[in-house]
């Protein structure tokens, strides 16, 4: 299925984003584990960055990227990842590399890779951006943790 059609939202969109946002705290959980956690000095402003970053970056990448290459590629998923969410999560995962060592751009990747999904299946960018949310979210507070104990 093409990012640019527009799905109804289904039970299966539902428990992609709940699985992924399960599965998402033992990633971040084990990312602050190995040392690539998000620094926590001013919460107040960290959050609203992590906010208004994930949205605007979803924006950016799930409601106009995606959607963009799907028009032009229009090709079959292969076990899950269409060529337009695989293309838009390569680029959204270098692009993080301006600011993180190459390891974390790399782990960015298939957590970009679910974020694509969840556009797809739903058909809109607020769940993808909600997930993000949800992702930057644990990993602040899995890194608050840490450096409280």
């Amino acid at each position: 299925m093409s990012t640019s059609a527009r799905p109804r939202w289904s039970v299966s969109a539902t428990a992609f984003c709940v699985i992924a946002a399960g599965v998402a705290v033992p990633v971040a959980w084990l990312a602050t584990a190995a040392g690539y956690g998000i620094a926590t000095t001013e919460p107040v402003r960290d959050l609203a960055v992590i906010a208004l970053g994930s949205v605007a970056e979803e924006v950016v990448f799930r409601g106009a990227l995606q959607p963009a290459i799907a028009r032009r590629i229009d090709a079959a998923a292969r076990l899950g990842i269409t060529p337009a969410n695989a293309l838009t999560s390569v680029v959204f995962a270098a692009l993080h590399l301006w600011r993180h060592p190459p390891v974390v751009a790399l782990f960015v990747l298939p957590v970009s890779l679910v974020l694509g999904r969840a556009r797809e299946l739903s058909g809109r960018v607020w769940p993808a951006a909600l997930l993000h949310l949800v992702f930057n979210g644990l990993l602040y507070a899995a890194s608050w943790l840490r450096a409280a104990a």
